[in-house]
């Protein structure tokens, strides 16, 4: 009975993750990716985009840890390393800084699903925070507050601490 209050519990907050202000207003970051799964995108193959998919939900919802290498708590560089290496077999460097050399630039109204998307998070003149593009203004990252999950870029923050994005596969 415990293990069934648990799921319950569990199952209950991973519903209650809605993302608001889009067309997807409502919908839970899982819906969100199924719902891209259905598209068709020009740089992804269907199977590399359900690969993208898949590792993405794989680390939805896990917590933020600045340096955070895991499942049990992961930064946003390491995210990103880790879910473009596994998926899409992309050697990223370890920092957000340093995955901002690679790749070129794309403008915001050429990004497509998988491009790296930087920002200014700290106000520190140069990038600290990157997330992967998803599509309609939408992208995932690890965020310290929310840990892995799916935002917009026309949140106000974001849209403020937003500096460019690269495509790094061809």
């Amino acid at each position: 009975k415990e293990s069934e209050e648990y799921d319950r519990t569990e199952t209950e907050k991973k519903e209650k993750t809605t993302y608001k202000g889009t067309s997807y207003t409502g919908k839970t970051d899982e819906q969100i990716l199924n719902s891209i799964k259905n598209k068709k995108f020009k740089n992804l193959s269907k199977s590399e985009m359900n690969e993208l998919m898949d590792r993405i939900d794989e680390y939805l919802h896990t917590p933020y840890l600045w340096g955070g290498e895991s499942k049990e708590g992961i930064d946003c560089s390491s995210f990103v390393q880790t879910v473009m290496s596994l998926a899409l077999g992309i050697k990223l460097p370890r920092t957000s800084l340093e995955q901002s050399k690679k790749g070129y630039r794309v403008g915001m109204d050429e990004l497509s699903l998988d491009d790296l998307i930087f920002f200014d998070t700290m106000n520190k003149g140069h990038v600290s925070h990157v997330g992967i593009y998803l599509d309609e203004g939408l992208f995932v990252h690890s965020g310290s507050r929310t840990g892995v999950a799916i935002a917009s870029l026309n949140e106000d923050f974001y849209n403020e601490k937003y500096l460019f994005a690269k495509r790094v596969l061809e």
